[in-house]
């Protein structure tokens, strides 16, 4: 079943004396409201209650500014709900968050931050209030790289194909991807392929970006790792990293790498920005497999055929 995304009020008692919960749910990993839910008034409450799955995302809201903000306090993964209908649910919280500050976020349906619990429907406000959730996850391929995608590792696994750039100069230019030598305000700078094409519509925003590679000889698909926040950066941001990268030496390291590798360097230095770097990360947000993890003949990248930035799924999810 789809992870649902569901938010909870950070207090209890009337309204009028709050009593803020926040520290013990954090303490504690739970969430819980001491509405009386046996009383038809509190339907609703129950109701969401009973929805509720383990593994559903749950984060914990307060307002302020006489309701016109909102603050989340905190983000988990529902991990148990044998008590949902006495009004507690079992939370593992996120050891890294990114949470939303701001208006509250206008919704539809029962998407209402006075409530003591809803469920967020629109994938706006999923993606706002749950900005690593699945719903913004892509997927992205890798030319094939016997190196950990540190430099260019040569024309072994990858395509042949005329037209495309392996094919043609026998390297992708996202081999350098997981080189953290090259930093810029701690930064790490890259090239996806998929991206390419959609750069436009997709640049300023940020993604969960699952990785797999493709070994050309064997056919064989793998997972690579991910990047938990990947920014597409935009033409200009592209152009001045290529500067600094020329500035910096960096450049002319490259194309010894592509000359070391056996492939063709030629036209490399000419390339414009968007052509060589078209997101950056922090490097703490790169996470990779320590070997890539071979993928069943059954698992849905095996249905992308070509470099696309594909939706991530729970199907995704290898165990």
């Amino acid at each position: 079943m789809a992870i649902a995304y569901w938010v909870g009020s950070s207090n209890h008692g009337h309204i009028s004396n709050p009593q803020n919960m926040l520290k013990d749910f954090i303490q504690q990993n739970y969430w819980a409201t001491d509405l009386n839910l046996k009383d038809r008034v509190n339907k609703s409450t129950l109701d969401a209650l009973k929805a509720i799955k383990v593994n559903d995302r749950f984060s914990v809201s307060s307002l302020r500014n006489r309701y016109q903000n909102v603050d989340v306090k905190v983000i988990g993964t529902v991990t148990n709900t044998d008590d949902a209908e006495k009004g507690r649910l079992e939370i593992a919280w996120d050891e890294e968050q990114d949470l939303y500050s701001g208006l509250i976020p206008v919704g539809t349906k029962n998407e209402n931050w006075y409530q003591t619990i809803f469920k967020v429907t629109t994938t706006d406000n999923i993606t706002l209030v749950f900005p690593n959730s699945i719903i913004n996850k892509k997927v992205a391929r890798l030319t094939w790289n016997e190196l950990g995608w540190k430099r260019p590792s040569g024309s072994i696994g990858k395509s042949s194909l005329k037209g495309t750039h392996e094919g043609e100069f026998g390297y992708g230019p996202e081999e350098w991807l997981f080189d953290s030598s090259k930093i810029i305000d701690g930064y790490q700078y890259g090239f996806l392929e998929p991206i390419r094409e959609g750069q436009a519509a997709h640049a300023n925003k940020t993604y969960p970006i699952w990785l797999y590679s493709i070994n050309g000889l064997t056919k064989k698909r793998y997972w690579i790792g991910e990047i938990k926040k990947a920014i597409v950066i935009d033409e200009a941001e592209a152009t001045v990293t290529k500067q600094k990268y020329q500035e910096l030496g960096w450049l002319k390291q490259m194309e010894k790498d592509i000359t070391l590798s056996g492939a063709n360097k030629e036209g490399f230095s000419d390339y414009a920005g968007l052509k060589l770097f078209n997101i950056k990360f922090k490097p703490e947000d790169l996470v990779i497999n320590k070997e890539p993890v071979e993928l069943a003949d059954t698992h849905p990248a095996n249905k992308i055929t070509k470099y696309s930035f594909a939706n991530f799924n729970e199907a995704f999810i290898v165990v």
